[in-house]
């Protein structure tokens, strides 16, 4: 899986993934925000779709836009999983999702193996584009 992309690119060709630690987890915490949550997997049967879709995020220009200006983005480690995120399932049931931030379980769930990669990243839009009222 490719590392996430340099903060020199965005926003307008990358997307800032923040990596789970013990500034990050305050810093969701203090943002009281829905979190997008993207576990990468080196396992065959899910890598390739999650790589394509790591790869389709940037170029979402709506995708980019929200998780600048409103919903915070988490990139995690598959071998890494914190247990506040993997109690949930995470990087075993389900590899990207939007948590609550409110205990960090899983409000949906998206399937990287359904089908084409813009169209889930598509997908991730719109959720996050219908979650926006309400965390205003």
């Amino acid at each position: 899986m490719a590392t996430p992309p340099d903060l020199a690119d965005f926003p307008d060709a990358g997307i800032v993934w923040k990596k789970w630690n013990a500034e990050t987890e305050t810093e969701l915490a203090e943002r009281e925000r829905p979190i997008l949550l993207f576990v990468a997997d080196p396992d065959p049967m899910v890598f390739p779709f999650l790589r394509a879709i790591f790869q389709a995020m940037p170029v979402n220009g709506r995708l980019r836009e929200l998780l600048h200006g409103e919903f915070p983005a988490l990139y995690v480690e598959a071998g890494a999983i914190p247990e506040a995120i993997g109690a949930y399932g995470a990087g075993r049931q389900y590899h990207i999702a939007v948590l609550s931030p409110y205990g960090l379980n899983p409000l949906v769930v998206f399937d990287p193996v359904r089908g084409d990669a813009a169209a889930v990243v598509a997908e991730i839009a719109a959720v996050l584009d219908r979650l926006l009222p309400a965390w205003r």
